[in-house]
């Protein structure tokens, strides 16, 4: 792992400690992005080794909203675990969680019906390799520090801050349902607070379910069938604080809603 190893333990704490991470360039000040990625696969595989598994992936800063707010100017690939899957009709606790910075971000689950190995998949590929789609919402957990955080390294070993999610149902099959053009509004406390449409995603949200097989394939891993993966946020991120309620609907996918607990 080009010399990684040593550097799992470490950093895996510091992203269960209570405070903001270290920036990873104290210890390697070399690292690169491909380094970046394989440091967070072994983080991620420590923490299955513990008893957790992986639930699917996440792309980050599909929509030009996010790239603009984050400071970083391409997509990213985060993983998802199933700890991080948090039930719709129960209050999420930030401080039992473990939260430092809440945010919240609309997008489209797509779960997928069969394998999807890059690289050089497509969207065609990836519909086809759907089983369907979910209404959904990301917590975002910003542990870094800002310096750290709007860098695509920092934002990498971070897992893109990926706190937990939030899936709606029921699960809408993919025929005659064109993402780009899915609407989608969120309110917080009853107040509207975005809205959008698929096309924001990459120009298509499968776009970004091939996004995440290709970029997969550059680490020697695929996509397995009953994975879940987050397209990315339709819109910038907000703040969530205790006591919040917000709720997405979408036009034809349903609805999917979030209480942070007081």
């Amino acid at each position: 792992m080009d010399g990684l190893e040593q550097l799992i333990p470490w950093f895996d704490e510091a992203l269960n400690a209570p405070a903001l991470v270290p920036d990873i360039r104290q210890r390697k000040p070399d690292i690169t992005p491909l380094q970046a990625y394989r440091l967070q696969a072994g983080i991620m595989a420590a923490r299955v080794a513990r008893g957790d598994r992986i639930a699917g992936y996440k792309a980050a800063l599909t929509s030009a909203a996010m790239r603009a707010q984050i400071g970083v100017p391409e997509p990213l690939l985060g993983t998802l675990l199933a700890s991080k899957v948090f039930p719709e009709d129960e209050p999420v606790s930030l401080c039992g969680k473990g939260f430092l910075r809440a945010t919240l971000e609309p997008e489209i689950a797509v779960v997928l019906g069969a394998e999807l190995q890059g690289p050089g998949v497509d969207a065609v590929q990836a519909l086809s390799a759907s089983a369907g789609y979910l209404p959904a919402i990301e917590l975002g957990d910003y542990r870094a520090a800002d310096a750290v955080g709007h860098t695509l390294i920092g934002s990498v070993v971070c897992n893109t801050f990926n706190g937990g999610i939030v899936l709606g149902r029921p699960l809408t099959p993919p025929a005659g349902i064109d993402l780009r053009v899915e609407g989608m509004s969120l309110r917080v406390n009853g107040v509207p607070a975005g809205s959008g449409t698929g096309i924001e995603v990459l120009g298509d949200p499968l776009n970004s379910v091939a996004f995440m097989a290709n970029k997969l394939a550059e680490l020697g891993l695929g996509l397995r069938a009953g994975m879940v993966l987050m397209t990315g946020s339709i819109i910038a991120s907000i703040a969530v604080a205790p006591g919040d309620h917000a709720e997405v609907a979408f036009t034809r996918l349903g609805t999917v809603q979030v209480r942070i607990a007081d």
